[in-house]
Formats: structure tokens, sequence, C-alpha cells
């Protein structure tokens, strides 16, 4: 059903093979092949990378803070075990397209290699030291990060005091939102501002997107929280948009095998509809040499896989209210690709693509801004993804908990259901990080094919 996005980055990837394989650009596409055997289970791994998204001015992923978690409990891993985990996760790669926040856990840098972790959108956040009278350890800690290539954000209640010292070394001010008033974190700003001209403010611990509009508006360039998945408050239209239901119409049809004719009528009820996939049919990526210029043409032209592709984008950014509809998306390719690549694990090719379609459902009530059994009333579900979707239960609720676990970073939830669905925890971490590529590489080609 979904094979249209294995191809966007050249196949299928099993999971024991993601996390060396998913760094680069596309592949050259691959014919689909039956999921393979599952590796042997390896060492169980030290730590578990948590990846929050970095949202910027313009609402859009800019970038991850990492973070690596004990697997058997709340707590942040050690230095060792963060530093292997991190490198494993080729960190230093992903930041060569974006921002990547790092926070060791640590006070002594004097003999640290953070080499191997480091690419050109590499930050450390460097906590300032309780004392503010020493300042010796932060400052040769500095002077690593800087020779390393990396950039600086600052972390710590007495920032202001300390200015003489740390002025012209921070590039990034980090502030938790929520230890503030409102009040206080306008005055907080305007001091942090006019001291550190040259350094952009990042706010954490932000829940809700009007908080997250706030910060923007308040000079804040960079945002972090629970709120890329929460309900927008100005986004709670109560039904869907005529565009979209004409897609997920399309869907239902191409779910049950309709006719391209049928799915060409189906098209036909919306103009805005029309417009896009005829546009899409001409786009130079495709190749056609003759220009299309009906809807039914195109539908032919395109076929089931592309429609399948055009339509699970299109869904999220047809009627779009904001910009935050991209963001969505990529969290929901994300969690698709990452329920599919562990699907392969125990289960065939049907039971994978109910696994994607699962994961990129999953945040569809949130971009619409209604309850989720109004939008499950309008989709032709299985049993088993109405069970998990509306009810939390049934085979494949597991699956959901566990990736919200990970974006979460609930060590003890990950481990306990990773034993449930018998997967190993390097696995997990392995799917994760190829998850995450992914959605990138398939968003990416989104947007240069529409």
């Amino acid at each position: 059903m979904f094979g249209f996005i294995k191809r966007l980055i050249g196949g299928s990837t099993p999971p024991e093979r993601a996390a060396s394989s998913v760094r680069s650009a596309p592949q050259t596409p691959v014919p689909t092949s039956a999921p393979e055997a599952p590796a042997p289970v390896r060492n169980r791994p030290s730590a578990i990378i948590r990846r929050e998204e970095i949202i910027d001015e313009k609402t859009r992923i800019c970038g991850y803070r990492f973070s690596a978690h004990s697997p058997d409990s709340a707590d942040l891993a050690d230095l060792e075990s963060t530093l292997e985990a991190l490198s494993q996760a080729q960190v230093a790669a992903f930041a060569e397209r974006r921002m990547t926040l790092i926070h060791l856990p640590t006070e002594d840098w004097s003999t640290l290699n953070i080499q191997p972790i480091v690419g050109p959108n590499t930050v450390f956040v460097l906590p300032l030291p309780e004392n503010s009278g020493d300042m010796t350890s932060w400052l040769a800690a500095s002077t690593i990060i800087a020779q390393a290539g990396a950039k600086i954000a600052a972390s710590g209640n007495d920032m202001l005091n300390q200015r003489s010292q740390i002025v012209g070394l921070i590039d990034f001010i980090c502030i938790d939102f929520s230890a503030y008033s409102l009040k206080h974190l306008e005055q907080t700003i305007s001091k942090l501002k006019a001291l550190f001209p040259k350094a952009r403010l990042i706010a954490e611990n932000i829940s809700r997107w009007p908080e997250q509009r706030y910060c923007i508006a308040h000079r804040i360039s960079y945002c972090l929280g629970t709120f890329t998945t929460a309900p927008d408050e100005q986004q709670q239209s109560g039904e869907i948009g005529q565009s979209r239901l004409v897609l997920i119409e399309m869907l239902n049809g191409l779910r049950q095998d309709a006719d391209l004719a049928d799915i060409a009528e189906l098209a036909k009820q919306d103009p805005g509809v029309i417009v896009k996939l005829i546009a899409m049919a001409n786009s130079p990526m495709l190749g056609f040499a003759q220009s299309i210029t009906s809807i039914d043409q195109a539908i032919i032209i395109l076929g089931r896989e592309q429609l399948y592709r055009w339509i699970s984008i299109g869904m999220f950014r047809m009627d779009a209210g904001s910009p935050r509809d991209d963001v969505l998306l990529e969290l929901a390719l994300s969690r698709g690709r990452f329920l599919e690549l562990i699907g392969q694990l125990h289960h065939g090719k049907t039971a994978c693509d109910e696994l994607f379609l699962l994961g990129l459902l999953s945040l569809l009530d949130i971009l619409l801004g209604i309850p989720m059994p109004t939008v499950a009333q309008r989709i032709n579900l299985s049993t088993e993804l109405s069970d998990v979707l509306l009810n939390s239960s049934g085979p494949l609720a597991r699956y959901l908990m566990l990736v919200i676990a990970i974006e979460k970073g609930h060590g003890e939830n990950i481990s306990r259901l990773a034993g449930q669905l018998d997967i190993a925890l390097d696995i997990i971490e392995s799917a994760s990080a190829e998850a995450q590529s992914w959605a990138e590489n398939a968003l990416s080609s989104g947007n240069q094919a529409q």
C-alpha cells in the first residue's frame, strides 16, 4: 500500500540495519521485498536517545535536542553511555543538516573528546556554575567546544551577574518558560537582549501553541516542548474542510481498490484538489514530456502509489491553517515509518501498512482540531486501527504507546513495551533514528514534487 514512500528514499530498510544506512541522501530505488527475519538480539544498550524537535520563528522543525536516558528509569544516562549513544546515533552527520542541541552530564570537560559528535550545527548546552565567582572550569570547557567547531548555549540562573566573563562566548541562551511569570519573562528577555545582543534565545518547556506564539512575538528564536503534539486552540474549527474531506474519500477509495476512474470523480468535487493533482502530474520530477491538462489524465499517469503519497501529505496540507501543519506532518511521517520498521520484525506487509497508517493518522485529530471519533467516522478504518485510535486497545495499541514513550523519553515505559512486543532496545534505537531521517527526506521529496 505504501510502497511509494519506501521508494522516496530507496526501499524499505530493516531496523537492524537502519542506523548505518539512512544518514545520507536518498538512495537509488530498489524493489520492495518481503520483510527480512529479525536480526539476533544484541547487547542491551546502556542509553536510549530522546529526540525533541526544535521549532524556529517560522514554525518549522529546524533541529532536535538530543538527550540520552537510562533504559530502566526516568534518569539521564551517565556521561560514558551518553557519548556512546550519541556517537552511534551519528549526531555529527545530523548536525550537517540541522541544529543539534546536546546537553552532556558532566562538569569536567578537560578529558573529553567531543569531536566524534560535532557537526557544523552542533550546539552544546553548558550550564553556568552556581558559584558565580568560579568560572575557571566553564571558561575551559567553552574553549574546548569552540576548538571543536561547535557553538555554546548558556543555561543558568546567574547569567546577568556573569555577563563580563561570558559575553562574546555564547551563541544561544536557554530559558525555562515554565519558571517565569509572563511579566518576569518579558523583563528577563529585555535584559538579555540588551546585554547579549548576538545571542539567540531558546525557550524550553513550552506546553501549548499559544505559548509558542507568545515567545516568537517576544523575540525568542527557538522553542522546545510538548506543544508540538498538543491541540491548538486557534485551530479548533470543529469540522473538516471540503478539500480534506475529498482527500479522505479518495484515500478510502484507494484502500478499497476502487477504479482510478472513480477516484477521479471524487477529485472533481473540489477545484483545489484538481489543481494540485494536475500540477503534480506536470512536475519535472515525474519527467512526462507532454503537458497534462485533465484530472482523469493526471490520476491515470500518477497511479495508485503516487496518489497514496500525495494524499497522505495532502491531508496535512490542504486547507492548512498555519505553518504548524508541516511540523505535524513530519512528526506523523516519522511515527508511521518507525511503526512500519519495527512491525517488519514480526508481521507481514499488510500489517506493516496498517502500522504506517496508524502512525500517520495518530496526529490527524490534533491537525484538524476535532475529536478522533469524528475523524474515524470519515475514514474507512480496519477494526484494529479503530480499536487503537479510539480506545487505545487491541493488538496494535502497544505499538503506538511505544512510539509515544520514545517521543517523551520515558525509559521505563520503553523497556516494558519493548519486552511485551519482543523487540530489542538497540533495534528500537536504530528504527527511531532511521524514521527521523526518513521523514525529513520524504517531506523534502514531497516539497519538490508539489
